[in-house]
């Protein structure tokens, strides 16, 4: 362990204290912080070089803070731009107009030129590609298409994204379902715990339900990271990787918008999953 952590969370914490540096009055010279003493450095048990600083460590551990003192002539403030807003026509800034831009013209045709989502000068509410919208059929008529769910993707307390996600201990706490509103399941005759079918235009998972009236009617979660897991005979991901269902869409400038899709969800004829923490524990070498 001595080659892996050579320093000691003691000697690691000390070394924080001791590279502390405070902005002197000047505004631009930096001086330690804290007083350091060989007394300190002893009772510590850690190494380190004496110093003087504006603050002794016993002080500032039991006080928790050290306040810097402000006068009305010291040099600590501080704006921003400052030549630009004294003079904007001596000092324009690097843009097309010279001036901080709300409204860039060169961001909107670098988005054109992508075909990104196209960015209004004035605010204005642009439908969610595989948003709301995308999952009726005849929006005018509120008639839902083949996709009339919206999936979203929380993250999971089983996992860190994907990582731990092979842990037998989180996947008995934490059996990663997909969240459906209770009037939903009534209607599709889904009952707790049974599994039900996920579609979307990128691929099907399977995953057990979880009936709750926290979620809003026509809104279904499906927890982020699985570990991919397709039956090759059938296609399906018996895991329930949500970026199985996902699709690439860029929005915005670029940003590719995952975390909200359209879907099926339907009851599962077929044998019923077996519980996550039941299955072989994966590990990938």
């Amino acid at each position: 362990m001595d080659e892996i952590f050579p320093i000691s969370e003691k000697q690691q914490f000390f070394n924080k204290l001791n590279g502390a540096t405070i902005i002197t009055e000047d505004g631009v010279t930096k001086a330690p912080l804290f007083t350091i003493t060989q007394a300190d450095i002893d009772e510590w048990q850690v190494t380190g070089t004496p110093q003087e600083g504006r603050i002794t460590l016993n002080e500032f551990l039991t006080k928790g803070k050290y306040q810097v003192e402000r006068t009305p002539d010291d040099n600590y403030g501080y704006i921003a731009y400052e030549d630009f807003i004294r003079d904007p026509a001596a000092n324009p800034r690097p843009t097309p107009s010279g001036k901080f831009e709300i409204y860039c013209e060169t961001l909107v045709e670098k988005a054109k030129e992508c075909g990104w989502t196209e960015l209004p000068p004035i605010a204005e509410y642009i439908p969610s590609a595989s948003g709301y919208e995308a999952s009726f059929k005849d929006f005018s008529k509120k008639e839902k298409g083949d996709y009339p769910f919206q999936v979203y993707n929380p993250h999971y307390l089983r996992r860190s994204h994907s990582t731990l996600d092979n842990v037998p201990w989180l996947r008995e706490q934490w059996p990663s379902p997909i969240y459906i509103n209770t009037s939903d399941a009534k209607r599709l005759d889904i009952k707790q715990g049974e599994t039900v079918l996920v579609t979307s235009p990128q691929g099907k998972i399977l995953r057990p339900a979880l009936v709750t009236q926290t979620m809003k009617p026509g809104v279904v979660a499906l927890p982020h990271g699985s570990w991919t897991n397709v039956d090759e005979t059938t296609g399906i991901d018996m895991a329930g990787a949500d970026n199985t269902l996902t699709i690439q869409v860029p929005t915005g400038l670029g940003t590719s918008g995952w975390n909200t899709m359209l879907c099926n969800i339907e009851k599962w004829h077929g044998e019923q999953l077996t519980d996550d923490a039941r299955l072989p524990q994966r590990i990938i070498g």
